[in-house]
């Protein structure tokens, strides 16, 4: 097999593999942008769970945040305007029937506006269950807290206080006199692991071509080594 012949299929080795490498380096970045892919709009829209079956007896809350709940109870007097900026949400402390409690976000209003009184007697709801927030950078005009940190409210609200807060629909938010609330489901990050793999894949596609080209020097140099020593005649 002449030099040429043997430097060709080197590189052409170190090329075709490469090009496998690159195809799986794509598969994997294709999964990592899969895993970044939000899937809170489709958890929110699963049937809904009961919240009291979902918190245990010690406070401990099962994986439905960012689900839609079921809970009855009573709504209690206390409550809060909650936000950095209008509209702000009208938080309300809601008895639940075992005795426990829950701030649920009835709706928003404008700032300066005061919010109709919740609903009297026993209520059945439904609505978005979500973590409690971040901590706010300000408060609003008009507001109570700049955002809803269970553990403000649990300084004053009746206990036990579930650690999260519900959010009804706009058509139930609707029916009590107020505007919808902000609903920011959480979102989800991709797996840095599909990442990382993507970036492998594509350095080792680079050290298949980068190998294909040493391999065929390598071939030039024995071919001028075995040159130099073959004996003149």
């Amino acid at each position: 097999m002449g030099l040429r012949t043997k430097q060709a299929l080197a590189i052409i080795a170190g090329v075709v593999v490469a090009g496998v490498m690159l195809l799986l380096g794509l598969w994997q970045m294709a999964s990592y942008q899969e895993s970044t892919r939000d899937v809170s709009a489709e958890r929110a829209a699963e049937a809904p769970v009961a919240l009291a079956e979902s918190v245990s007896e010690s406070g401990e809350v099962a994986d439905v945040y960012g689900r839609r709940v079921t809970l009855e109870g009573t709504y209690l007097p206390d409550e809060v305007l909650v936000g950095e900026a209008a509209p702000l949400r009208v938080v309300t402390a809601l008895r639940m029937t075992d005795g426990r409690h829950v701030a649920v976000v009835r709706g928003a209003v404008a700032e300066g506006a005061e919010p109709p009184a919740a609903p009297s007697g026993n209520q059945n709801i439904v609505g978005v269950f979500l973590a409690p927030d971040l901590p706010a950078e300000g408060v609003a005009g008009g507001a109570d807290l700049g955002s809803l940190r269970i553990q403000t409210l649990a300084q004053t609200w009746p206990s036990p206080l579930v650690a999260g807060y519900v959010t009804l629909p706009a058509d139930e938010a609707a029916r009590q006199g107020l505007d919808a609330a902000s609903l920011t489901l959480p979102s989800t990050e991709g797996s840095p692991t599909h990442r990382g793999y993507a970036l492998q894949w594509w350095v080792f596609a680079a050290g298949a071509v980068a190998f294909g080209v040493y391999a065929a020097r390598g071939f030039a140099k024995d071919a001028e080594r075995a040159a130099a020593n073959r004996p003149s005649d």
